[in-house]
């Protein structure tokens, strides 16, 4: 008689299927894997991340609750559930930039509840969030953090505002056009006037070392380069920003080099722009809280926030997903961009949707 998988076993079989996005089966799975005996708190995790694929938040929500009412401790002492009204809260962007860009919307929502809103940002964040309404003070940590210590009484991590506000697909996208650059920034970073009448379009292709799954090889983008009708600006960071001659030479390629100052550099560059093409990176999150339209190449198994299969996001009304039809297809994404980019030069206007 064949023996029962173990716990560990029976995790791994569903993590297997959450990874190749295989979400009914991963769910049954989860629960199987629990019923013999796998932790809960991670099964819970799972199932969350199945049903926020799915668009299913009210089913991620109940995951969180679950987790939440098992008490694990925590020894960093964020917010537990405890009323937030009329309370001084520090809200601490503690993941990635383009994660604190985006939930940075519910600042004022946050805001109008508590009696005060401090907001705990990296170094390289900290002239940007000040741009986003409802925000009191904007600190950082670190040799800039400020000599005495604000005082507070709940501390939020930033991913957890959907949560808390129990967010709803219909809910969103809550805010538009939140982000707000000022007219100096503008004026500063403002793209050379082009000779021709052309649709100007920012280009990022790498992700940093962290996820190279989400980076795209610079050379598979020379076709989209050579597109008629187009112009494109390096608004690339980092390390990888040099690989732009790879692209060969060609007059209709400008290498925006102040956008690489700061994020508000960045982020008022892309103001100016037509389109914004980029994988799933900052750029993505300053396009669609300015209300640019900006096209997303997705791996196949691409993070929550874009649910599955979806070519629109509900978070941001001027984006556009371009999925990888295969794992690892880059080629496949961009031969649908170069589609897009034809009928775009033909209407003159970006479309955001198939």
């Amino acid at each position: 008689m064949n023996q029962p998988p173990t716990p560990e076993e029976a995790l791994s079989v569903a993590q297997r299927l959450l990874e190749s996005r295989k979400l009914t089966h991963a769910v049954s799975a989860l629960d199987y894997a629990e019923l013999l005996g796998a932790p809960s708190d991670q099964c819970s995790s799972g199932r969350w991340l199945a049903a926020m694929l799915r668009g299913d938040f009210a089913a991620a929500w109940r995951e969180s609750d679950a987790i939440r009412s098992r008490g694990a401790h925590d020894p960093n002492r964020f917010w537990q559930g405890e009323d937030i009204r009329e309370k001084r809260v520090i809200l601490r962007c503690l993941h990635g930039f383009g994660d604190a860009v985006q939930f940075l919307r519910y600042a004022p929502m946050l805001r109008a509840m508590a009696a005060g809103l401090i907001v705990e940002v990296p170094l390289a964040m900290l002239e940007i969030a000040s741009r986003f309404d409802g925000v009191d003070e904007v600190i950082t940590w670190g040799e800039r953090a400020p000599t005495i210590a604000p005082d507070w009484d709940v501390q939020i991590e930033v991913v957890e505002l959907p949560y808390i506000f129990r967010t709803q697909q219909e809910d969103l996208p809550l805010a538009t056009n939140y982000l707000h650059v000022p007219p100096h920034v503008l004026h500063d970073v403002a793209p050379h006037p082009s000779a021709l009448d052309s649709f100007r379009v920012g280009l990022v292709w790498s992700c940093g070392e962290w996820n190279p799954a989400r980076s795209v090889p610079i050379e598979l983008l020379r076709p989209l380069t050579h597109m008629p009708g187009c112009e494109f600006w390096n608004l690339q960071g980092g390390a990888p920003r040099e690989q732009w001659n790879y692209l060969g030479p060609n007059t209709m390629l400008h290498d925006a080099e102040s956008s690489s100052d700061t994020i508000l550099r960045l982020a008022g560059l892309i103001a100016q722009l037509d389109l914004i093409i980029t994988p799933d990176t900052l750029a993505a999150h300053l396009a669609g809280a300015l209300g640019v339209p900006v096209w997303v190449m997705l791996e196949h198994a691409s993070d929550w926030r874009w649910m599955h299969t979806r070519s629109d996001s509900p978070w941001y009304p001027s984006l556009r997903l371009f999925r990888q039809p295969t794992a690892g297809d880059w080629l496949g994404c961009v031969r649908q961009m170069q589609s897009f980019l034809a009928l775009l030069t033909r209407s003159r206007e970006v479309p955001l949707v198939a």
